[in-house]
């Protein structure tokens, strides 16, 4: 089973996307976080094949979070999706410049969160390739 790392202060979108990923009946392992320090401490300690992590959260926001999931050499090319309400051209700009491998707004819709399910299933697990040392999906 695979592990997928939430890092999100809202626990209400964290219900919509554990209620996605179960829809579809996979074989994926969520855990919910809604501290970025907290969240790096499991990190450290806890493998985990991706990480959906919000921008917006106080104390460690998800950029900062971020730099230091890519500094770490455990964590460093684990999968990070950035997933949040940001639309500010500069968050999608410091993101992809701080380490992540992809960046997809919060949907507005159950039925969004099932689309951005599927399509993480559908890309993470079925198309993507992983470094040898990596866990595949």
């Amino acid at each position: 089973m695979k592990k997928l790392l939430m890092v999100d202060d809202d626990e209400i979108d964290a219900q919509f996307v554990k209620r996605a990923f179960s829809d579809l009946g996979g074989n994926l392992e969520i855990t919910h976080i809604t501290d970025g320090d907290v969240a790096a401490q499991r990190l450290s300690c806890e493998p985990f094949d991706y990480v959906l992590l919000d921008i917006n959260m106080p104390g460690t926001n998800g950029t900062d979070l971020l730099r230091r999931i890519r500094t770490d050499e455990k964590t460093a090319i684990v999968p990070v999706i950035m997933l949040t309400s940001s639309m500010n051209p500069s968050d999608v700009q410091t993101s992809y410049a701080c380490g992540a491998n992809a960046y997809a707004l919060k949907p507005s819709s159950v039925s969004g969160y099932r689309r951005f399910a599927e399509g993480f299933t559908r890309f993470w697990g079925d198309i993507a390739v992983y470094p040898p040392n990596q866990t595949q999906a």
